[in-house]
C-alpha cells in the first residue's frame, strides 16, 4: 500500500495548482483554453483526493479510480493547446471522455482480476498524449520556447516512465518479477510524477496564459486615444503631413530559435533604442511587441523618408557589444493620411500591409503606400 506520506504531497500540489491557475490564469484571462486547462487541473485535484479516500479506506475500487482520474487530464492538456495555437480541431470531447473512460475501464480491469495489466496499458495509452502534447509545443514556436519547456520536459519523462511501465510488464509475464512488488514500485513511482508533472504543467501554461496579451496586435487604449485625437485636430486643420509607420525586425523567430533568451532580449532592448533614437521628439511611439512598433510621425514626405533611412542604418549596424555577430534588419511599411485617411484603423492596416510587403521582398527595406 502507498504510504500517506507520498499521498499527502500529491494533494497539496494539485489543490495549489488549480486554485492559482484559475485565480492568475482563468479568471483574469478567460478563454477556450485556460477553461480547458482549469477542467484539467481540477480532474487531477479530485483524483488526488480519491486516492487519500482509499488510503483512509483501504478500498481497491477508490484506488483504481483515483489513479485514472491524476492521468485522464493529460488528453485535456492536449486539446488546451490546440485551443491555444487557434486550431479549428481541438477534440474536447475526446479528450474530455478519457476523464470517463479511463476509470471505467481500470475498475473493469481491477473486477476481472487483471489490474496489473489495465495500470500498465493506462500509461502506454497516455503516453501517445504526451507526445501529442510536444508535438504542440514544439508548434507554438521559438518565442513560446522558454515558457513551454517546462512541460516539454516532463511529457519527454513521461514517456520514459510509460517504456518503463510497459518492460514492466513484460518482465511480469515472464516471471521474471512479482506481480505485486512491480505494481507497488509504479505507484509509488507514479505519486512522484504526478507531484512533477502537476507543478510543470502549471508553470508552462500558466506562463502560456500571461503571454497572451505580449502577442497582440492592436494599440493600447492611452496610444488609441492621444493618436486619434491628433489626427481628428490635423483632420479639421486639413493638414496632410502625418505619416503612420509600422516597424518589423526581421526573421525574429529565425533570430530567436538562434539564440538565447538574455541574448534575443538583448537584441529586442537594442532595437526598441533604435527605434526611439530614429525617431523625432515629436512622434508618438507604441511597442506592440518585442520586435514591432508602429508610430505617428507629424512629417512631411522628404522629413519622414529621411527617419526611416536613418532608422534601417542603426538597425543594421553591427554592435561590438551585441550577443550575436550579425546583421540585423528592418521592414518599415509606410503611409499618408492622403492616401489612407485619417482615420487611424485605416492608417494602421495600410502600414501593416506596406511592412508585409517589406518583408516579402526581403527585408531591410521601407515600402509606401500611394495614392492610387
Amino acid at each position: 500500500m502507498i504510504t500517506t506520506s507520498l499521498v499527502m504531497p500529491v494533494i497539496a500540489v494539485a489543490t495549489v495548482a488549480t486554485v492559482i491557475f484559475i485565480a492568475l490564469g482563468f479568471l483574469p484571462r478567460p478563454s477556450r483554453a485556460t477553461a480547458i486547462w482549469s477542467a484539467g487541473f481540477a480532474i487531477a485535484m479530485i483524483g488526488s483526493y480519491v486516492w487519500l479516500a482509499h488510503e483512509m479506506l483501504d478500498s481497491e475500487p477508490l484506488r483504481a479510480l483515483g489513479a485514472a482520474l491524476v492521468v485522464s487530464p493529460l488528453p485535456l492538456m492536449w486539446s488546451g493547446l490546440r485551443a491555444y495555437r487557434g486550431s479549428e480541431r481541438q477534440f474536447v470531447l475526446l479528450s474530455g471522455s478519457f476523464v470517463v473512460v479511463a476509470p471505467a475501464l481500470l475498475m473493469a480491469t481491477m473486477h476481472f482480476g487483471m489490474y496489473g495489466i489495465g495500470f500498465r496499458a493506462l500509461f502506454a495509452s497516455m503516453a501517445v498524449f504526451a507526445v501529442l502534447v510536444l508535438i504542440e509545443l514544439v508548434r507554438l514556436g521559438p518565442h513560446l520556447r522558454d515558457e513551454a519547456l517546462p512541460l516539454m520536459a516532463v511529457a519527454a519523462a513521461f514517456l520514459v516512465f510509460a517504456a518503463i511501465t510497459v518492460i514492466n510488464g513484460v518482465l511480469v509475464a515472464n516471471g521474471t518479477v512479482a506481480d505485486t512488488d512491480s505494481l507497488q514500485f509504479l505507484r509509488t513511482l507514479n505519486m512522484i510524477g504526478v507531484t512533477v508533472f502537476i507543478t510543470c504543467n502549471l508553470v508552462t501554461c500558466l506562463l502560456l496564459t500571461t503571454r497572451t496579451g505580449d502577442t497582440t496586435h492592436s494599440p493600447r487604449s492611452e496610444f488609441d486615444r492621444i493618436v486619434r485625437n491628433r489626427l481628428d485636430r490635423a483632420e479639421a486643420a486639413s493638414d496632410p503631413w502625418w505619416s503612420l509607420l509600422d516597424i518589423r525586425l526581421d526573421d525574429p523567430d529565425d533570430i530567436r530559435a538562434a539564440s538565447s533568451t538574455g541574448a534575443f532580449n538583448a537584441i529586442s532592448e537594442r532595437f526598441g533604442r533604435d527605434v526611439d533614437a530614429a525617431l523625432p521628439a515629436d512622434a508618438d511611439i507604441e511597442q506592440l511587441s518585442a520586435t514591432r512598433f508602429i508610430a505617428l510621425v507629424p512629417r512631411a514626405q522628404g522629413g519622414v523618408r529621411e527617419v526611416v533611412t536613418d532608422l534601417l542604418d542603426r538597425v543594421s549596424t553591427i554592435d561590438d557589444h551585441q550577443p550575436m555577430p550579425i546583421r540585423m534588419s528592418a521592414s518599415i511599411g509606410w503611409t499618408q493620411v492622403p492616401v489612407a485617411g485619417y482615420d487611424l484603423d485605416d492608417l494602421l492596416a495600410s502600414a501593416a500591409a506596406a511592412a508585409e510587403v517589406a518583408q516579402q521582398a526581403g527585408g531591410n527595406r521601407w515600402e509606401r503606400i500611394r495614392a492610387m
